[in-house]
């Protein structure tokens, strides 16, 4: 791989340390104070976000600018210039050792090169072979989070690519297991999310075959992903579905807060009823939850008798 690629994307990934400390630096004095515009978060929280986004708008800045470096040209330029194993070979390179990933402009040069079938198949390739647990890595040299970059970058491509043909099988593979950690849920997420009109009728099936088993594991993630994509594509499928989640799952504080994420006040009713029936047996946790919900639905408390007696006064105190 060249030497002046190779320094550009060095510069591409230290940039967030760059910035992350000149915000540290300029925000030092106010860590313990709450931001004035956004009470809800701390300084701390406030300074990640601000240096992110003037990270995004740091690099892409740098992928797009001639540099003297690269002979007046682009890191983009010089991407839309490599052949198909040079991406490879850079993507690889940048998902190894780049803290930030692998740069946007080559997840473009990758999907719009014009050999599909090729970009596809390593894709495939790369997505099927990778580890997706710490126990599959079985090399010890290797850092799990830096590996499972290429699926990521993958996914973005196969996402630029507007290529939703793997859905089944990615979804098969996570389903298999009994837990994943969060950043490769993530990932699976991204892509299913990227494709509402497959995706969603898969998830619906995937969760009905996960009734008598308690919705457990993963399928809590499908959950939740599911309300989230309905609240952007709204349907009777999705509600109902909702509607079984409460029913079924062994962890019923996910469902509801799925539900009251998804918006529908039909589930004011159901909700009430529960509580009603099961004074004697519910959780304190599901009883709050359950509560918290019904009034973001915009639904009426006033007649739900409360079996530990303190909901009001915890309300009355976070409030304060």
């Amino acid at each position: 791989m060249r030497d002046d690629v190779k320094e550009i994307l060095k510069r591409y990934d230290d940039i967030v340390a760059l910035i992350l400390d000149q915000k540290i630096d300029e925000y030092q004095d106010m860590l313990d104070q709450v931001p004035p515009d956004e009470d809800t978060v701390t300084y701390e929280e406030y300074i990640q976000k601000a240096a992110q986004i003037e990270t995004e708008e740091a690099t892409a800045k740098l992928e797009d600018e001639p540099d003297e470096k690269l002979g007046g040209k682009s890191l983009r330029d010089i991407f839309e210039e490599m052949s198909f194993d040079e991406l490879t070979e850079t993507l690889e390179y940048c998902a190894l050792n780049l803290d930030r990933g692998v740069p946007s402009s080559l997840i473009d040069s990758m999907a719009t090169m014009g050999n599909d079938e090729r970009v596809r198949d390593y894709a495939a390739m790369t997505i099927g072979n990778a580890a997706w647990t710490d126990e599959e890595l079985g090399d010890e040299d290797a850092i799990f989070e830096m590996e499972f970059q290429k699926v990521k970058a993958c996914i973005k491509v196969l996402i630029r690519m507007n290529e939703p043909g793997f859905l089944r099988a990615i979804l098969d593979r996570f389903m298999s297991y009994p837990q994943t950690r969060d950043f490769v849920a993530d990932a699976i997420a991204e892509y299913i999310e990227a494709f509402p009109e497959y995706s969603i009728p898969m998830l619906i099936d995937e969760l009905e075959q996960h009734v008598d088993d308690g919705m457990t594991g993963p399928s809590e993630d499908l959950v939740i992903l599911l309300s989230r994509m309905g609240k952007e594509n709204p349907s009777e499928e999705i509600y109902q579905e909702l509607r079984h989640a409460f029913r079924y799952m062994e962890n019923k504080v996910y469902a509801v807060i799925c539900l009251a994420d998804y918006g529908d006040e039909r589930a004011v009713p159901m909700l009430k009823n529960y509580v009603n029936r099961n004074q004697k047996t519910i959780t304190r946790d599901l009883f709050y939850e359950i509560m918290s919900a019904i009034q973001n639905l915009n639904g009426d408390i006033s007649d739900i008798e409360d079996p530990f007696g303190d909901f009001q006064k915890k309300q009355q105190g976070t409030n304060k």
